[in-house]
């Protein structure tokens, strides 16, 4: 057969010659133009960080004709909220740049303000969301930060002349509250500090602090718990052009930490959305801190929670481009990743921590602590009192006192937490002001435990090991708590045995925490074991006082004492001190006494964290704030 080239092959030849041709040029149009964009990049890092550089040095002061101004918005010297972080910034390593990546051991449902109800939303938020005043980690003196400053009005001495008048008058408390004739108790006048901006490059000013009020209190917010601490603001207005006051009308003790501490939410953000939209919201989150969500209204449950840096911020630069945070429920696994450099920071659990400490290899590049803190928190097993409107076996106190006496804390903390902890006798730790030495821990007595039983009607009456009451119905009930944890689960574990032995049947419930919240929320429990954090002196108003047994409030037990809620109103309303401290201890007392928890121990923090991450110190409260760490050049992983 004969083989010719005809016209057609040239043609297709041509063509195809045409494209490989194309191809050439696309790719190297391509090369140049990702160099390019890689060149605009590095460009565009190396404007930001001088643009960074020029941001601190009129944070610090320019020189102009030989004299050094310095603007207001960024106080100096002790009123300096950014002291230590300059201090950092000193160090010859100090460097910008790298990733924090840490992990969260339960799933986030919300990122909301206001509407979020675990800790680790509130960790979120709090490098976001920023208040007048924080306190020096160091002093715990109360230094301006939104604010450049204030002036207190107290008019406490009138207020109490007055009051006892009217009540010598016979007027009851409910008048008296309404009488316009008796003076505001306390002011706390605030400056608004210039210059400082919402990341969307709003300037905040001293609307959006008035409306941050406002909100919270509006009946239409789904905001319970910060309800009922701000409920002791009388009102918050606007006063000056950059002045706002805070009114209280009743002494409260936290009444500076309740204004300086609120978090301000922008008024042009969140007053634009329906109340409705806002109560169902999970991920909207913006403000003026060092950090931002990219997408303030984006993030949704099951995304990774990442906040970049927050290049307008009015303050100082912190190190890190970008906080990261992994959810990794399983202790296990949480292990796992700090062990292979997926994450950078590990709060270990006793087990954890022992092996840990064990591999000297691990030791040599990694850093670890582990200390008792003042504002540590505390494990409990809460006794829901009521339930379907219904009153449980643990409505009767000494049932509740029996799961106390039944429950070998000490051999807990031993076997479970391997000694890292120290037993609670109630809310307060012990080395704060509020705890009470002469309360001393309910003991681990079976004999005891069994008689109070029998004296709230429960027995074994069919000898089948289960103890019953009256009518025949055996003591069983479910332990509720975060699924996944490995210490939560040998912990619950343990005090199954250690009931079974007195006849109560206890079924371990482990639930994911969002449905625990919920449950949580509708008070649809039996019993329920977990965690509160602490503060320097903490408020138990809001776990403990009848006024708190409401939709979605913190008393989920339903627990009722008019005499508590008598001590912690005078504590409350006692700004002395001294004259404070024992209200506190005789509310301990009284805690102690009922039972409204088993209160188990405050663990011991114990921290793991990569060594690459630079000015770790252990301070008097624990850790110095995340914003003074940093990543020498050299050592820096993440982009």
């Amino acid at each position: 057969m004969e083989n010719r080239f005809g016209v057609k092959d040239f043609i297709l030849f041509t063509l195809l010659g045409t494209l490989l041709v194309l191809v050439v040029v696309a790719m190297f149009q391509y090369d140049r133009q990702w160099d390019e964009l890689r060149s605009i990049r590095d460009r565009l890092a190396e404007q930001g960080g001088d643009l960074r550089k020029i941001q601190d040095q009129l944070h610090e002061g320019v020189s102009v004709s030989g004299a050094t101004t310095r603007p207001a918005m960024v106080g100096i010297g002790t009123d300096d909220p950014f002291e230590r972080m300059r201090q950092a910034q000193q160090m010859p390593n100090y460097a910008r740049g790298d990733w924090l990546v840490d992990a969260f051991g339960s799933t986030v449902g919300k990122l909301t303000p206001l509407v979020s109800s675990d800790a680790y939303a509130a960790r979120v938020q709090g490098f976001v969301l920023e208040s007048l005043a924080d306190r020096d980690p160091v002093t715990l003196d109360w230094k301006p930060l939104l604010a450049s400053g204030w002036k207190t009005i107290d008019n406490t001495a009138a207020y109490r002349d007055a009051v006892a008048k009217l009540k010598a008058a016979g007027k009851s408390d409910q008048e008296i509250a309404k009488d316009e004739s008796v003076p505001d108790a306390l002011q706390y006048v605030f400056t608004i500090r210039p210059g400082v901006r919402f990341s969307d490059d709003t300037p905040l000013t001293a609307d959006d602090v008035v409306f941050s009020y406002d909100f919270v209190m509006n009946p239409q917010i789904n905001s319970p718990r910060e309800k009922a601490y701000y409920s002791r603001i009388r009102k918050v207005e606007k006063t000056g052009e950059n002045q706002v006051t805070f009114t209280f009308r009743d002494p409260y003790f936290e009444a500076f930490e309740l204004a300086a501490g609120m978090g301000i939410m922008p008024k042009h953000f969140y007053g634009d959305i329906p109340p409705e939209e806002f109560n169902n919201s999970v991920g909207y989150l913006l403000g003026s801190g060092p950090y931002r969500l990219q997408d303030p209204r984006g993030w949704k449950p099951g995304q990774q929670i990442e906040l970049v840096r927050n290049d307008r911020y009015w303050g100082v630069q912190p190190a890190f481009d970008r906080l990261v945070w992994k959810e990794i429920t399983n202790d296990t696994a949480h292990m796992s990743a700090f062990r292979n450099g997926d994450i950078d920071r590990l709060p270990a659990m006793p087990e954890q921590y022992q092996e840990m400490i064990a591999d000297a290899g691990l030791v040599q590049r990694t850093q670890h602590y582990e200390f008792q803190s003042p504002v540590g928190g505390y494990r409990y097993v809460a006794w829901n009192q009521k339930r379907g409107g219904q009153a449980t076996m643990f409505a009767d106190k000494r049932v509740r006192q029996a799961m106390t006496m039944l429950i070998d804390r000490d051999r807990m903390i031993q076997q479970i937490m391997l000694g890292y902890a120290v037993m609670a006798t109630g809310p307060f730790n012990p080395l704060s002001k509020q705890y009470n030495q002469e309360v001393k821990a309910w003991p681990f007595d079976p004999a005891a435990a069994k008689k109070f039983l029998a004296e709230a009607g429960f027995e074994d009456r069919n000898n089948d090991g289960v103890i019953e009451d009256a009518q025949g119905r055996p003591f069983k009930f479910k332990l509720t708590y975060p699924g996944g944890n490995v210490n939560y689960e040998k912990m619950v574990l343990f005090i199954k045995d250690s009931l079974a032995r007195a006849g109560v049947v206890m079924e371990p419930d482990p639930l994911d925490w969002s449905v625990m919240v919920e449950r949580l929320n509708k008070k649809d429990f039996d019993a329920i074991t977990l965690a509160w954090t602490a503060g320097i002196e903490g408020d138990i108003n809001q776990m403990f006082h009848s006024s708190q047994v409401v939709a979605e409030g913190d008393n989920f037990m339903h627990y009722i004492n008019p005499d508590l809620d008598r001590a912690i109103e005078t504590a409350r309303s006692t700004v002395d001190e001294q004259v404070r401290m024992p209200l506190w201890r005789e509310a301990h007392r009284i805690i102690h006494e009922d039972q409204p928890y088993t209160f188990l121990f405050f663990p011991n923090q114990m921290v793991f964290m990569d060594d690459r991450i630079a000015n770790v110190q252990q301070i008097k409260l624990g850790l110095n704030p995340l914003q003074e760490w940093f990543v020498p050049m050299g050592k820096q992983r993440w982009t």
